[in-house]
């Protein structure tokens, strides 16, 4: 009789939840995504580790297995490793980091329709998450075994919580999105880019009056306290300022603003592949009506009197703040880099799919319908065939990598040396003591004098996955070294992609 009791108490509150989210459209979508991302995270579950992959899944294994030697860096966030490490050291070895990941990919759908419905409406917030659900960054990089989710679900649940503290001047919002924004910076540096967002918004419709509430300087002490581990430890491991070296790692060499412009060139000659050209266009309109009524309205935004224009300041923000960032603090970029700004992109497109469907609805209400009909299926089907070339294509890539790493842990000595310009990937599957290949032969010669206690169990990996210097796909030849392992590109066996020596 308990455990009915029990069971009825819990059906009670699972009913009731869902009374007080009656959105149907949501819970639809959701499913759908969850669906959509199972398959593919089954499909994905073996997929081979790239370099960054691998790379913090080694530093991961610095921490869960003795012995293991690898090389740290200080651009690399300590909290995905971290998490890696105690999922080791509860015996598995990528599958639960992974389904972390896959929770936080859902999370950042739930996280993208409140957004928008807090800064838009309902409506607008089920075209966002429906088009976030389908969108190849999202779905491509929950199954990679990286910090772009992380970057994403944190960037967007901080933007969401700091907003409803600017609406009702609640402090435990203010502080959960605090806690928020200070664990996604340990995952991956870029989350705190909303930080400056933030400090503008304020800037300029509080002026410095904001400087005098308690609230935000007990924020930013909170924030300081939960980086202060990491930072202590940075600083004993990389004798100075973790973060400024892990911005210093990536950071333009060339002129800041040239660098910038281009890379910022970069994201717009992209924009086109990041979404359905149909959507671009929308995005291009909203955001011009959005700058319009910016503009038009700045006295007004100065004044803070105009909630409705407030909203679309902040949401300008959140979506250009982290692009000037990225593209002037890097030397080169990537089309992640810039993933957790797209829950604002997706929210100006479908504002604007939405005036125009209201336009149309006046005259002609079934037109009105057809067309929003064929634009969020068109756009939803032709993002969603896009991600799911781009997962299946490269499902694969480095498998040759892995297959000679597995190869080597099982035919080679523990207390070997590899040389390899896949250097992450073949220390993760082999377990072997893995170093780089130099640039130049005489770095390379001096390397092999200080591991000379490796004289017999030395072995040189070259492949085609990873460019090498001229010399060293000469090297093998001009010092008659012996083929341990080879592997091919073609049925016939001519054309070796891979190959490794005995040293």
């Amino acid at each position: 009789m308990e455990e009915e009791k029990i069971i009825e108490r819990r059906s009670s509150k699972l009913i009731n939840f869902f009374k007080r989210n009656p959105d149907v459209i949501f819970w639809i979508i959701l499913t759908l995504a969850t669906f959509l991302r199972l398959y593919y995270f089954a499909k994905t579950l073996n997929q081979p580790l790239w370099w960054d992959e691998a790379d913090y899944m080694c530093i991961s294994k610095i921490w869960a297995i003795a012995g293991f030697d690898y090389p740290i860096n200080a651009v690399r966030p300590i909290l995905l490793p971290l998490m890696a490490a105690i999922f080791i050291k509860l015996g598995s070895t990528e599958l639960l980091i992974r389904l972390s990941i896959f929770i936080l990919s859902i999370l950042s759908l739930v996280g993208t329709y409140y957004f928008a419905k807090e800064i838009s409406n309902k409506r607008v917030a089920q075209i966002a998450m429906l088009f976030m659900s389908v969108f190849y960054l999202g779905l491509f990089y929950t199954f990679r075994i990286l910090v772009d989710i992380h970057t994403l679900t944190f960037y967007i649940f901080t933007a969401l919580f700091f907003y409803k503290y600017l609406q009702n001047r609640s402090n435990k919002m203010l502080y959960i999105g605090t806690v928020i924004v200070a664990i996604g910076t340990l995952f991956k540096l870029t989350v705190a880019t909303f930080l400056f967002a933030f400090l503008i918004y304020l800037i300029f419709t509080e002026k410095w009056r904001f400087l005098k509430r308690k609230e935000l300087w007990m924020s930013g002490l909170i924030f300081l306290l939960i980086l202060s581990p990491y930072i202590i430890w940075g600083y004993f491991k990389f004798g100075g300022f973790v973060i400024t070296q892990a911005g210093a790692f990536n950071a333009p060499e060339s002129n800041l603003f040239l660098n910038g412009f281009e890379n910022l060139m970069f994201y717009v000659k992209l924009a086109p592949g990041y979404i359905s050209w149909v959507l671009l266009v929308f995005f291009i309109l909203g955001l011009g009506y959005l700058l319009m009524r910016l503009i038009l309205g700045f006295d007004i935004i100065l004044k803070n009197k105009f909630p409705e224009l407030n909203k679309q300041f902040y949401l300008f923000l959140v979506l250009i703040i982290p692009i000037i960032v990225m593209c002037f603090s890097v030397e080169v970029v990537e089309d992640r880099y810039i993933i957790m700004v797209f829950p604002a992109v997706f929210i100006i497109c479908a504002e604007f799919i939405l005036k125009v469907y209201n336009f149309i609805k006046r005259n002609q209400k079934i037109l009105a319908i057809v067309f929003l009909v064929a634009i969020l299926g068109f756009s939803t089907y032709s993002m969603l065939m896009h991600s799911h070339q781009i997962i299946v294509m490269k499902q694969n890539s480095y498998g040759e990598i892995k297959t000679a790493g597995l190869w080597m842990k099982q035919n080679l000595d523990k207390d070997s040396i590899i040389f390899s310009g896949s250097l992450p990937q073949i220390a993760y599957y082999s377990d072997i003591k893995t170093k780089g290949i130099p640039t130049t032969e005489e770095d390379f010669l001096t390397l092999l004098e200080q591991e000379s206690k490796y004289a017999n169990k030395s072995y040189l990996m070259l492949s085609l996955f990873q460019p090498h210097a001229d010399w060293a796909y000469k090297y093998p030849v001009e010092n008659n070294l012996t083929v341990i392992q080879a592997y091919f590109s073609d049925v016939q066996k001519t054309k070796p992609n891979l190959i490794i020596y005995k040293l």
